[in-house]
């Protein structure tokens, strides 16, 4: 969670910005409007603890989110949006009009700024308008954007504000050995294979998800964005957004949006440590909203980290999948192949709590002391 803070809990929804229509400025109002009511009626609830409830009757803690926030800005501004974030999103870019010239660079910046401050204040007057009428203590602060990786697949939004890892990949969600929804996934035509944990004696990866000494699966979906077919956009390629690039564009989110704190992660290589450094040495120093990032080491040879969460593959490699995928389906209903497996007496089903890049780098073992 990005809320900063000790000792309370915090009421959170969440915007798919992906579903909506950037032109349609009625159906953003309802959406953020329907996140502020949903955060706010929880604001009744009595904490039988006391440390809790008395921290919600001095500091009420609300936080509406948004997923699929590049997702959103790709339908509203197209190709030239992407192209400027492929450029590293300079602030003097793509010079247009006959007459009077300006920077697209400048349009594009500002457009999002508009989004969203429009966006923060629905929630803000939704959310306090709420409190005065039911006679509840105002927050003082009601956006955020929390981590949203997986809550993201279920509408195939990008993650919160960050780009997608490409416009097509395949997907791997980490399930127990014949969990009910893996089997029902099989018999929707996904592909199934052994896990990163799963060796044999001499180290290998398995490669039959039934052999007696695999123990977790792993399904494999092949997804594309909702714009991947947008011309020009396969061109494009999204692992080499630069970590300034991204730096800039949560700086802002974190700016015109998020009230409370931004889930970022920026990801980098080893070139870009020392510039990266800077900028945010100069995002803290120039009071420009910065509050935290993750920064995440990108490796450009998959071969050392095979099956990760999210592999990028072509167009052709999609297409190819997909169909293989409807060969391979049995049923075109999954709920009904998921009730042919679960009988509803698992305790625990479905996939694992955590399968991100993160997860599968091994634990630092504290060093000995002799």
């Amino acid at each position: 969670m990005e809320i900063i803070g000790a000792g309370f809990h915090c009421n959170l929804s969440e915007v798919h910005l992906n579903q909506i229509d950037p032109n349609n400025w009625e159906e953003q109002e309802k959406a953020f409007k329907a996140g502020a009511l949903a955060v706010a009626v929880l604001l009744h609830h009595k904490f039988d603890e006391p440390r809790y409830q008395y921290s919600r009757e001095i500091d009420p803690i609300v936080g509406v989110s948004f997923t699929g926030l590049f997702d959103f800005f790709v339908n509203a501004f197209g190709i030239d949006w992407l192209k400027w974030w492929e450029a590293g999103r300079p602030a003097q870019w793509g010079i247009t009009g006959k007459t009077t010239q300006y920077y697209l660079s400048d349009y594009f910046k500002q457009k999002e700024a508009d989004y969203l401050n429009r966006w923060r204040d629905i929630v803000h007057t939704q959310v306090w308008d709420y409190c005065d009428r039911h006679g509840l203590r105002r927050p003082n602060r009601c956006t955020t954007v929390q981590p949203a990786g997986t809550k993201s697949l279920l509408t195939g939004a990008s993650p919160g504000w960050h780009p997608p890892k490409a416009q097509r990949f395949i997907r791997r969600i980490t399930f127990g050995k014949n969990d009910p929804v893996a089997l029902a996934c099989i018999d929707y035509g996904y592909n199934v294979i052994p896990s990163q944990s799963d060796k044999d004696e001499k180290g290998n990866l398995l490669t039959d998800p039934f052999d007696p000494r695999c123990s977790e699966w792993l399904v494999e979906i092949p997804i594309a964005v909702s714009w991947a077919d947008l011309p020009g956009a396969d061109a494009i390629d999204i692992s080499l957004f630069s970590a300034l690039a991204q730096m800039d564009f949560y700086l802002n989110v974190q700016g015109n949006y998020a009230c409370h704190n931004t889930s970022a992660t920026i990801e980098f290589r080893e070139s870009e440590i020392e510039q990266l450094g800077t900028r945010i040495y100069e995002a803290i120093q120039n009071d420009e909203g910065y509050v935290s990032a993750a920064l995440l080491a990108r490796f450009d040879d998959r071969q050392s980290f095979p099956r990760l969460p999210f592999e990028p593959i072509d167009k052709a490699e999609y297409d190819r999948l997909s169909a293989e995928v409807l060969v391979r389906r049995k049923t075109h209903d999954f709920k009904k192949a998921l009730h042919r497996y679960d009988l509803g007496d698992l305790a625990e089903a479905g996939p694992a709590g955590c399968d991100s890049d993160k997860c599968f780098l091994p634990d630092k073992q504290p060093e000995s002391s002799n």
